[in-house]
């Protein structure tokens, strides 16, 4: 395994726009670029910072940063992580991976889902984006420097202040159980009571007629509680989304042709990540002082980072080193025949649906995501 070791040399620096918003998640940074004067007049370290080599932290010539998306206020499980993606980059600008973690993956340091370790660190002691940022660096056995959560009301407004975005729909489909908001615990005119079976007390789900199915057999297929979701539908080819549209492209899990899997979502993320970009340096955006005054108040309120001021200036320089069209993207599913992930026995996780590593060897996955972020360094 690559262990990483103590390296004093700094990274440049850099900032990057298409990490900007990924499904639900924003770089603040992305809106310091923005209004960037006001970094300018902080002072002489400040102009130092914009024009050399110091400042960020980074191990082995790469700079990691936990990027985390929330459903906040209005959600069911407000805290937990429905996006979480790990991204790398090279103290040049020249190589930038996006690591896609499924939320449903297994964190033995936490005994739960990922996509908890966020929310259990807010209800210990608000120590959510720490505990997120330690949980990821453990399982991967990588240093994570940087850690950034946005809530999905932020992502929604911002879409909606740039006019919304032009994304490009690759592979139409259906997804006929897109979960509505506030509608998370509605029975649907259905009953949930406690039946004995087979000497077992069990919780079924009975219908008008009678008819009872144990709560733990429901799936998917066959989920009765139909008026907990909505049918969305994507037809090929370029649309212009608004906010809402936009994050239901991104979330959606349910989808036909393929499209309900962890790596076709992680490409619409990504293709939402670059069209958002494109949007924010228009023109039309620079040109719009209000616009870029409401986007910062936005995030503002809809962001939770250890990014400092001082490091601000850092991630702006790199910015305009990373080719957009160059990211790498690495995507952990149990989907296709390559996938280093497989589900695991509910048996074995409380019932849990879970994914874990396809032999069972957490250090192998760790290495396994290692070589792929250094990958273009070792050929």
């Amino acid at each position: 395994m690559r262990h990483y070791s103590g390296d004093k040399k700094k990274l440049p620096v850099l900032k990057i726009f298409t990490l900007a918003i990924i499904a639900t998640i924003v770089f603040a940074s992305v809106l310091d670029f923005l209004n960037i004067g006001h970094l300018l007049v902080r002072g002489p370290k400040t102009i130092i910072q914009l024009v050399t080599d110091t400042g960020l932290k980074s191990t082995n010539g790469r700079t990691n940063i936990l990027l985390l998306g929330i459903g906040g206020e209005g959600h069911d499980g407000p805290n937990l992580s429905d996006t979480i993606i790990l991204a790398s980059i090279d103290k040049n600008g020249k190589d930038a991976a996006l690591v896609s973690i499924p939320r449903d993956l297994w964190a033995p340091t936490v005994s739960a889902k990922i996509n908890a370790a966020y929310a259990f660190g807010e209800e210990k002691d608000g120590g959510g984006l720490e505990l997120a940022r330690k949980t990821v660096s453990d399982l991967f056995q990588i240093p994570v420097h940087y850690a950034i959560r946005v809530d999905f009301s932020g992502f929604e407004k911002a879409v909606d202040l740039v006019s919304g975005i032009d994304v490009t729909v690759d592979t139409p489909f259906v997804d006929p159980q897109y979960p509505i908001g506030g509608k998370e615990n509605d029975l649907c005119g259905l009953t949930i009571e406690v039946q004995e079976i087979d000497g077992i007390k069990t919780e079924v789900v009975k219908d008008s007629t009678g008819s009872a199915t144990p709560l733990a057999q429901i799936t998917d297929k066959n989920n009765p509680f139909i008026c907990r979701y909505e049918k969305l539908s994507f037809k090929q080819g370029p649309i212009n989304m608004d906010g809402k549209t936009a994050l239901k492209f991104v979330r959606s899990r349910h989808g036909t042709n393929d499209e309900g899997s962890d790596f076709a979502r992680s490409a619409r993320q990504q293709k939402v990540i670059l069209a958002f970009r494109q949007k924010v340096i228009s023109t039309q955006t620079l040109t719009a002082p209000t616009t870029i005054v409401d986007l910062v108040k936005t995030f503002s309120s809809s962001i939770d980072t250890n990014v400092t001021d001082d490091d601000i200036p850092l991630f702006v320089k790199l910015s305009q080193k990373i080719n957009p069209e160059g990211i790498r993207r690495i995507v952990l599913d149990a989907d296709r025949d390559e996938s280093v992930l497989v589900y695991g026995d509910p048996q074995n996780y409380g019932g849990q649906f879970v994914l874990e590593p396809k032999n069972g060897t957490w250090t192998d996955l760790a290495e396994h995501v290692q070589s792929e972020i250094f990958k273009l360094e070792e050929q």
